[in-house]
C-alpha cells in the first residue's frame, strides 16, 4: 500500500500464517483457572481500556520490581519468565516456535488475554519503550468469525492456531460479538539487533 507521497505503508495488522497446535496451551489454561489475573496493574487502572479484559502475565519485568509506578516498571528492561509458565508449560513451546518462525532475535513481553462473550477493549494507542522496541506478534488461541482486531486501516478475525502481527501505535480496538471467550497469545519479538 502507498501512501500519498509514495512511500510504502505497511498494513496495521496483517495475518503471518497459520495451523499453530494450541490444544496442549488451552488444556493447560482451562485446567489451571487460578492463572488469570494474578497482576491486575494493566486491567484495572482507572481509565484503562483494558477494563472488560481477563489477563496472564507469563514474562516481563520481573514483578518484584514493581514499586507502585508503572512508568518506572515500563521503562527498559530485561523480561522474565514468570512462575506461571511452569504451570502452564506449552506457553514456552508455542512461543518458542512463533520466535523461530518470524526470526526473533530477542524475546520480551509474553501475554495472554481472554475477552468474554460481549466484551470489547477500547480504543487506544500503546506507548512506552516496551511498545516501541519490540514488533507484536499473536496467536488466537480462542475465537470465531464474530471477534475481530480492529485498525483504522483494517480489521482482521483471527481463528485458533492463526498466527499474525500488528502494530499497537496506532489507534486500535477489538470486539467479541461472540457467545465465546476470545483468547489471546501476545509475544513481544525484537527482530533487529541492537545498534
Amino acid at each position: 500500500m502507498e501512501s500519498g507521497g509514495g512511500a510504502v505503508v505497511t498494513p496495521s495488522i496483517q495475518l503471518v500464517g497459520g495451523g499453530f497446535d494450541v490444544v496442549p496451551l488451552l488444556a493447560q489454561i482451562d485446567g489451571n483457572s487460578d492463572v488469570w489475573n494474578r497482576h491486575r496493574v494493566r486491567t484495572e487502572l482507572y481509565g484503562t481500556p483494558h477494563l472488560a479484559v481477563s489477563d496472564i502475565w507469563v514474562r516481563y519485568n520481573p514483578w518484584e520490581n514493581f514499586r507502585g509506578d508503572l512508568a518506572a516498571f515500563n521503562a527498559p528492561h530485561m523480561s522474565e519468565w514468570y512462575p506461571v509458565a511452569d504451570q502452564i508449560p506449552a506457553v514456552r513451546v508455542l512461543v518458542g516456535e512463533v520466535y523461530r518462525k518470524v526470526g526473533g532475535r530477542q524475546l520480551g513481553g509474553v501475554l495472554i488475554t481472554r475477552i468474554p462473550p460481549g466484551g470489547r477493549v477500547e480504543p487506544h494507542v500503546d506507548g512506552g519503550w516496551h511498545a516501541g522496541y519490540y514488533e507484536k506478534f499473536a496467536v488466537q488461541l480462542r475465537g470465531d468469525e464474530r471477534q475481530a482486531f480492529h485498525f483504522e486501516d483494517a480489521s482482521l478475525s483471527a481463528l485458533p492456531g492463526d498466527l499474525y502481527t500488528f502494530d499497537n501505535s496506532r489507534l486500535h480496538w477489538v470486539t467479541n460479538d461472540s457467545d465465546a471467550d476470545r483468547m489471546t497469545l501476545i509475544i513481544c519479538i525484537r527482530r533487529t539487533p541492537d545498534e
